[in-house]
């Protein structure tokens, strides 16, 4: 696997995972040093690409029937096991002839027989015959073309050509498309219906993709119920947990939701303990630096060590990495549902992707035309904000950012399908302006 060269040129510095610096920028009252977000992909670069071969995906392969592929991450090439097409096959309903017969409009040739779909043609086609033909059907010997039923007048036992025909008309030649041996399927790749008839066309019955990543969730604090739940004042629905879970499987991987875990450092601990069986982790809340924030201590005591708790963005600065005793991807993302959101897009993402044979990098962008001025924010951060992607006959691709109010707020998240990117929010952004989006649709890879 290599680094794409657009975010990883901090490889040369010394490694993130050399354990946390005090030094640069800090936050909080046991302070923290805030990482660039390049720092940060940085690290799980690293990490990920240690555990990587070149051969397989970190995770191991496993073979499913085609029905069941659907989703999954292909692992090993598929060739075609024939030439495609496997024979010069006729594009249209219609007639074959020899285009020799039919230089000029107007030719009557002797109709010699038909030939379906599926069935070969008994026989060769001599000099001023045609053989009646249908879509799909192999060339019969001694054709070189074949004229559409809608240029041919039938009468009795003759066809009158009405066009001039040339030689391959409406002919697929045989192996125009692939040919024996050819790479049909190159890995890795999630496997839509597309790649699916693909495969099917190439005769393969079973498939051999990455087996999914399991993942755990575990979301924290004494303040959530589960939704459905009769909820106190003070209390909370648990939002995270179902959202991780569909994030995750959105991913490709496949999660657990482990449900909450209260502030106590034994029920914390209980509950990472079955997370950290899990080959990826997102511990969601407690990461910030309230008096109850008791996540990365719990971790740390079970072996997990971090890279980076801390990064320069909006939202989810708290966010943190590290990995477990066993190399377990853990991420500590904060507690309000939009940091959390972005953070597993820009972090947990990358790590679930790398473990199925992807390259390791984050998240690819799109350049598109903000539809809105964006007034300069107080906050110098790079931001992540939720935006709708539209289409303009005049003005090509836009973003409208959403209505929203903040990390916290969930239903003004649920409007986008794109973050729009800013990397300087104190200044502001013009109507018109092009811009990076990252889209958050699951064909987006």
């Amino acid at each position: 696997m290599h680094r794409p060269d657009g975010w990883a040129m901090l490889i040369s510095r010394p490694h993130a995972e050399e354990r946390m610096s005090d030094s640069g920028r800090s936050w909080g009252k046991d302070p923290h040093r805030l990482v660039s977000l390049n720092e940060a992909w940085q690290a799980v670069w690293r990490a990920v690409t240690s555990q990587a071969t070149r051969e397989l995906p970190p995770i191991g392969v496993e073979q499913v029937p085609l029905e069941h592929a659907l989703g999954r991450v292909l692992a090993a090439p598929v060739h075609a096991d024939d030439d495609y097409p496997a024979f010069d096959k006729a594009m249209m309903d219609g007639f074959a002839v020899r285009s020799a017969d039919a230089k000029s409009a107007g030719a009557a040739l002797r109709v010699a027989g038909f030939v379906p779909a599926g069935d070969v043609y008994q026989g060769r086609i001599d000099a001023g015959e045609a053989v009646r033909i249908n879509t799909g059907a192999p060339l019969p010997d001694g054709a070189d073309a074949v004229v559409k039923i809608e240029d041919c007048v039938v009468e009795n036992d003759f066809v009158t050509i009405r066009t001039a025909v040339h030689e391959g008309q409406s002919v697929a030649p045989r192996g125009s498309h692939r040919r024996r041996g050819d790479t049909v399927l190159t890995p890795p790749v999630r496997l839509g219906p597309a790649q699916i008839a693909a495969a099917a066309t190439a005769g393969s019955a079973l498939l051999t993709v990455a087996r999914p990543v399991g993942a755990a969730v575990v979301s924290t604090g004494d303040e959530l119920v589960t939704p459905g739940e009769p909820k106190l004042p003070g209390r909370i629905y648990d939002s995270n947990g179902p959202m991780l879970t569909a994030l995750l499987r959105q991913f490709g991987a496949e999660p657990r939701n482990l449900g909450f875990g209260r502030d106590t450092a034994a029920s914390l601990t209980a509950l990472f303990e079955q997370a950290l069986a899990h080959p990826v982790v997102l511990a969601v809340g407690g990461m910030s630096m309230g008096t109850l924030d008791l996540v990365p201590q719990t971790l740390s005591s079970l072996g997990v060590t971090w890279y980076f708790h801390g990064v320069e963005m909006r939202p989810g600065k708290p966010v943190a990495y590290g990995l477990g005793p066993n190399g377990q991807h853990v991420f500590g993302l904060p507690g309000n549902p939009v940091s959390a959101f972005v953070c597993s897009w820009l972090f947990a993402r990358m790590a679930v992707r790398a473990l199925q044979g992807y390259e390791a990098r984050p998240p690819a962008r799109l350049s598109v035309t903000l539809a809105r001025d964006i007034k300069a924010h107080r906050d110098s951060r790079p931001a992540f904000l939720p935006a709708r992607l539209r289409s303009e006959e005049d003005r090509g691709l836009l973003a409208e950012p959403c209505h929203w109010g903040g990390s916290g707020d969930p239903f003004g998240l649920a409007e986008a399908d794109a973050l729009l990117c800013l990397p300087h929010p104190d200044e502001p952004t013009a109507a018109g302006a092009r811009v990076d989006v990252i889209c958050l649709a699951p064909t987006c890879d």
